[in-house]
């Protein structure tokens, strides 16, 4: 599967690494494709950097995973996400951990109104980044959840979370990220 991962973090970096060893095609989207860190990791896994408008162009999977933030100027620099799978790995949180959206909308919502087109999903939003190198415990897959309202897109998007290695939970349509631990 074709993956454009816009952030190169821990979040970013931890499934890119994950899916490498899956034989997924990887692209990292960057302000500075050329980053010395970024051209690293580019190596290490056999990925790619280019524009955040190229790698969204260029794959079927979009994943969002910078800080919510700056999210609205990644949507600006990567251009139209329409027909992609777009998996919001944010969490929209503020000052003192206080929540940006309440229980009425979420930021996955949020996202999927400034994407016309796009199929948008949560999920790798709720555990930490250590648990994407190896989520067993005690030979027990650890869980994660996601949601969205596409359902050709939510099998893509079960696929990518059980090639990370945890066990897949379907959570329901969009409007359930709401609830999702953050």
């Amino acid at each position: 599967m074709k993956i454009a991962i816009l952030g190169s973090g821990k979040i970013g970096g931890g499934l890119a690494r994950a899916w490498a060893k899956k034989g997924h095609d990887l692209v990292f989207g960057a302000r500075d494709p050329a980053d010395a860190e970024l051209t690293a990791l580019c190596t290490e896994l056999g990925a790619r950097a280019t524009t955040m408008s190229d790698a969204v162009a260029s794959a079927e999977v979009v994943v969002l995973a910078v800080p919510f933030k700056v999210l609205d100027d990644v949507i600006k620099a990567a251009g139209s996400f329409a027909g992609k799978v777009v998996i919001d790995c944010t969490n929209a949180v503020g000052p003192g951990m206080q929540l940006i959206y309440g229980h009425t909308t979420s930021a996955a919502e949020e996202i999927a109104h400034k994407l016309p087109g796009a199929r948008v999903f949560k999920s790798f939003n709720s555990q930490g980044a250590e648990n994407l190198a190896n989520p067993v415990y005690d030979g027990e897959r650890a869980t994660n959840f996601f949601c969205g309202d596409d359902p050709a897109g939510k099998q893509l998007v079960k696929q990518l979370v059980e090639d990370v290695g945890f066990e897949a939970i379907d959570a329901g349509p969009l409007a359930a990220a709401r609830l999702l631990p953050r």
